[in-house]
């Protein structure tokens, strides 16, 4: 039977995973999940569902690689069409349909326009076929109807671009998210479900018996002790570390091709935009993606071979970033001063001989190694669930065999934590009830209506846990920089009911205060430090080393700036 949500579940917050790492040597698991991203949260918690006793070990943060480098975006994928893979599209525009339902707090609509020039290889009757065939992969369940619009029509709705060559385009809709938080959720709803989620914990080695893996050895990077972690079976989920996990067996392959992917963030005033807008630049596209008080522009597409723990947007990039921007919105004028910053994160993709990055296949695969290890990787963050669930469907062959039977996959039924206690009507997110309604009138009176919807949009029904905090103190309803709606009760909330653990926890994945930011958070991270400190018992040495690991993630989104016109 599925193992349904808990809620006596302990505190999902650092003290409960200390304690839990503590009593790693005391017992043994079904599974073992390596990597803490989309879909290693989305593995443990199929299988914590299905009534396994799962663990999940993660070197960094929930989030800390590729899944909080997204785009940002639920989409089914409407350039794959160009490329026939339409069995991807239709994929992906099923679990985009269903993520709505599961996350609809976090998987939002989204309006989207394509703009078609006389010089592009697809005329404008084409791309609406298109989008025909895209909503039919849907059966027509999407978030709205594609429309297409003449040159006169297309020029109303976006002023700003360029008109030279413009024929039309095509309006249509996919989704947005947040990508850390939809990862934080997922492996929310598998510590509900059972599992033990421990991040700071890097696998180092494996455990055989008889030439089968039995579980893996990890160093907990907080307080560098050793652990052995006895599991029947293991994942290895790390994106683009796989090939790196799978050499700790000494028997070395090369399953990934990984690319790198930058984006830079403006301020919204200096790009006025009511969609996102897919720019056409040769054979790639890029997305301008409004993004409230923001505009996030990515994304390129580039083999990498640098560190992986360390990847930054180049000088090059973001000045042809600009360069593609200034072409298309010509009166915009964008230059190095507008961006307020970058990040950057490598994508997993499969080797695929001497393709082109940008043509590389999104797909994914799963593979059962003959110690018994099974990798996941490829894919996309739209897939993460559907991915999951396969993975999981393979271990149950193999625990039936072994007289253990799992049952069906129940993850495309039960929302995320978030899901309960609001709606979306006529496109606005909304507490559910009457009560829920005028909580959110309240609110909005007591802490602004931006900092209201902002709550609903973070957290969707756990926000009054965020409100509560905050009219417990007025300092915690104070914002935390003054043109954003971040306030001080979710540095509180991240601590103690969101496993943050460290300064970068919060402003860069629990908040975006990393990527928002006019001055990236540096004005910000000495008093968020300073709380975090009364919170979890830091001393002066510790906070000292928690503020210089956030200088650090600061240099690293300001890098470019230190070689604007490098590659």
């Amino acid at each position: 039977m599925p193992a349904l949500p808990s809620p006596s579940s302990p505190p999902f917050s650092k003290a409960t995973r200390d304690e839990r790492v503590a009593a790693l040597s005391e017992r043994s698991f079904d599974l073992a999940v390596i990597g803490g991203g989309i879909t290693g949260a989305a593995v443990a918690r199929d299988a914590a569902m299905r009534g396994l006793s799962v663990v999940l070990l993660e070197a960094g943060d929930l989030a800390q690689g590729t899944s909080s480098a997204s785009s940002k975006l639920v989409h089914g994928g409407l350039r794959y069409l160009e490329q026939r893979n339409f069995a991807l599209v239709r994929e992906s525009v099923n679990e985009r349909e269903r993520l709505m339902v599961l996350a609809p707090h976090l998987v939002r609509p989204a309006k989207f326009f394509f703009p078609v020039y006389r010089r592009t290889p697809r005329p404008l009757w084409m791309v609406g076929l298109g989008l025909w065939i895209y909503e039919i992969l849907a059966m027509f369940r999407g978030p709205g109807r594609h429309r297409t619009l003449g040159r006169a029509a297309a020029r109303d709705a976006f002023p700003g671009l360029d008109a030279d060559g413009l024929d039309g385009g095509v309006l249509y809709w996919d989704c947005a998210t947040d990508d850390a938080r939809l990862v934080l959720e997922t492996a929310m709803s598998a510590h509900e479900s059972g599992a033990w989620v421990l991040p700071r914990l890097r696998v180092t080695g494996f455990v055989h018996e008889r030439n089968v893996v039995a579980g893996v050895q990890a160093t907990d990077v907080f307080k560098g002790g050793d652990v052995t972690v006895h599991a029947r079976a293991v994942v290895n989920a790390t994106g683009p570390w796989t090939d790196r996990i799978l050499g700790l067996r000494r028997q070395r392959q090369r399953l990934l091709r990984p690319t790198k992917g930058s984006h830079i963030v403006l301020a919204a005033d200096r790009l006025r935009l009511d969609a996102t807008v897919m720019l056409r630049v040769g054979s790639t596209f890029i997305f301008a993606i409004p993004a409230q008080e923001r505009v996030f522009i990515g994304t390129t597409d580039s083999d990498y071979d640098g560190d992986y723990d360390h990847v930054r947007a180049t000088g090059g990039e973001v000045t042809w970033f600009l360069d593609q921007l200034n072409a298309a919105f010509p009166d915009a004028g964008l230059t190095v001063d507008d961006v307020l910053g970058t990040w950057s994160g490598l994508r997993p993709l499969l080797a695929a001989g001497d393709l082109d990055p940008r043509e590389l296949p999104r797909d994914h695969e799963v593979r059962v190694h003959e110690d018994g290890v099974v990798t996941v990787t490829g894919g996309k963050l739209t897939t993460h669930r559907a991915m999951a669930e396969e993975v999981v469907d393979v271990l149950a062959k193999r625990f039936a065999a072994e007289g253990m039977h799992l049952g069906r996959c129940p993850t495309g039924a039960v929302r995320l934590p978030g899901a309960h206690g609001v709606l979306r009507k006529r496109g606005v997110l909304i507490s559910a009830g009457a009560s829920g309604e005028a909580l959110d009138r309240e609110a909005a009176l007591e802490l602004g209506a931006d900092v209201a919807e902002h709550l609903r949009r973070t957290y969707g029904g756990r926000w009054p846990a965020v409100l509560e905090r905050a009219r417990s103190d007025e300092r915690l309803a104070l914002r935390i920089q003054p043109d954003l709606p971040y306030i001080w009760a979710e540095v509180d909330h991240a601590v103690e009911s969101e496993l943050a653990c460290t300064i970068v926890d919060v402003m860069r994945r629990r908040t975006q205060l990393l990527l928002r930011a006019r001055d990236l958070g540096a004005s910000s991270a000495g008093d968020v430090g300073a709380r975090m400190a009364s919170l979890l018992g830091w001393s002066a040495v510790e906070l000292d080393r928690q503020l210089d690991a956030f200088d650090d993630a600061l240099a690293a989104a300001s890098a470019w700036r230190d070689d604007p016109a490098g590659g």
